[in-house]
């Protein structure tokens, strides 16, 4: 144990000497890398950081239930998409159909087709498309696109996807039918990747699998007809519905924010030992028009990036999504819960420089021999805390949490020990360097309300700064849309 100790005060890869055992290997934005792998399946987290940047191989358990909404009863064929949760599945098939439809997954409702026009009104017939539930037949192999990497829009959610999976075949500015999208990755996964993965993962306002063979991975378990959604809609047949039209509902909201923080279950595993980030490589991400903390590729040369397409390549042909691997996110959870509510009070402005120095010592008490101070001991005494002593050293998630744990540790220790000033200074610029989703989280919402933050495609410009608590019933607000647009309630809106 010793030795593995002693290994860390050696850079993974690099034929340096070795350095002081209070200096910790250092990777390039550890802070974005920690953030990444925090927020990784997590709603709050990717829609804050609904860029992404990374890639994950993932697993999904044999026996899992999934859902999908369509307008036939029989079970679906060839590629499609697939939810984790049933709120999700159901606004797909409560949308009007005729009585019968054969299923064509290039003009039934399937995930991702925000926009395309859908039969509406009296000759529409009374019928609604069906929830289809499934099981997976054997765990099911997956990439990972972190962020809100589902989203149809020109914020950057689909950067990594576009550049560098779909190798700048689809541009930024392209309005593509998200089914031909979705036939390329898959095409790409078959005939470039050998078969090595089932589908891809992604978010949006809910998490979704694309799974290029729906007869191969599933078994089929049932299917129930759903209550059409025009019978929500106090009766109007006249408009044309779109798959933008579909609101969620009190049961749907409530499902969304119940998964903020995960879906529970553990009905995905990430591996985080091996895994493939833009962040970890020498761009300039936080070029073009990007702002502070929303990196984007769209502004890069092509060539710059093929790194990283090289790197999805070799992750996806040398290692399998089943393989286990340390749970660094459990680890950052550690961490961010020891420290985010300390910090987020020491800048609300609220405690004097007697209390600020008394909740900095706090965090640090536990690392300091009182009668005989060493500051470099102390450190590496709090930057390992949560860090079992044969957690991985190699590898991108080990040198980013262990550089994040330390500079949270030498900025402690360092405001401590500084004037006032100082104090403060070190403070913000560690809680500006760290940029923690839980600093945003609402607090004290009522049971009949849930935190507000635009989940796309729905959500006010103001809910991404400042997350709100909303009546569930109703809790998007009049004016500008985060994601485009401006949003006027209709006159019979409840």
């Amino acid at each position: 144990m010793r030795a593995q100790l002693a290994s860390l005060a050696l850079l993974a890869g690099s034929s340096a000497a070795p350095i002081a055992a209070h200096e910790e290997p250092t990777v390039r934005n550890a802070n974005h890398i920690f953030n990444a792998i925090h927020s990784s399946m997590r709603e709050w987290g990717s829609t804050l950081y609904h860029n992404g940047m990374s890639f994950f191989l993932a697993s999904v358990p044999a026996g899992t239930q999934l859902y999908h909404g369509t307008g036939n009863p029989n079970p679906t064929a060839g590629m499609e998409w697939l939810s984790f949760e049933l709120e999700q599945a159901i606004l797909f098939a409560r949308l009007p159909r005729p009585p019968i439809e054969p299923h064509n997954p290039r003009r039934g409702p399937a995930y991702g087709q925000g926009q395309e026009p859908l039969s509406s009104g009296p000759e529409a017939g009374e019928e609604s498309g069906w929830l289809h539930t499934y099981a997976a037949a054997r765990d099911l192999r997956l990439l990972y696109i972190d962020g809100l990497s589902a989203a149809r829009s020109n914020n950057g959610t689909q950067d990594s996807q576009k550049r560098i999976f779909l190798n700048d075949t689809i541009h930024e500015s392209q309005i593509v039918d998200e089914a031909e999208a979705a036939d390329e990755m898959c095409r790409i996964l078959r005939e470039t990747w050998d078969d090595r993965l089932d589908g891809i993962l992604r978010m949006e306002i809910g998490t979704e699998i694309i799974l290029c063979s729906f007869e191969r991975d599933l078994e089929f378990v049932r299917a129930v007809r759903a209550k059409p959604i025009k019978s929500l809609d106090k009766g109007n047949r006249s408009k044309k519905k779109t798959l933008a039209d579909l609101q969620p509902d009190v049961a749907s909201w409530l499902s969304v924010a119940s998964r903020y923080h995960g879906i529970g279950g553990n009905r995905v595993r990430l591996n985080y030992d091996h895994f493939v980030t833009a962040f970890a490589h020498d761009l300039d991400i936080f070029g073009g028009e990007s702002k502070k903390y929303r990196p984007r590729l769209e502004h890069l040369e092509s060539s710059s990036l093929e790194p990283i397409r090289q790197e999805l390549e070799t992750l996806v042909m040398t290692y399998d999504p089943s393989e286990p691997s340390f749970n660094w996110q459990a680890i950052t959870d550690m961490i961010v819960e020891r420290y985010s509510h300390t910090l987020k009070y020491l800048t609300s402005g609220i405690p004097d420089e007697a209390e600020v120095r008394e909740n900095i010592e706090r965090l640090l008490q536990p690392f300091v021999e009182y009668h005989r101070r060493n500051i470099t001991l102390e450190a590496d005494r709090c930057k390992t805390q949560f860090i079992p002593f044969l957690a991985p050293t190699q590898g991108t998630a080990a040198l980013a949490v262990r550089s994040v744990a330390q500079e949270i540790c030498w900025a402690l220790l360092e405001a401590w020990e500084a004037d006032y000033k100082t104090t403060m200074s070190k403070i913000t610029y560690l809680v500006e360097y760290l940029s923690w989703t839980t600093w945003k989280e609402c607090t004290g919402c009522k049971d009949n309300e849930i935190c507000m933050v635009p989940v796309s495609p729905l959500g006010a410009a103001e809910d991404y700064d400042h997350p709100t608590c909303r009546d569930v019933k109703n809790p998007d607000i009049p004016g500008p849309r985060y994601w485009g647009g401006f949003y006027i309630p209709s006159p019979d809106a409840e």
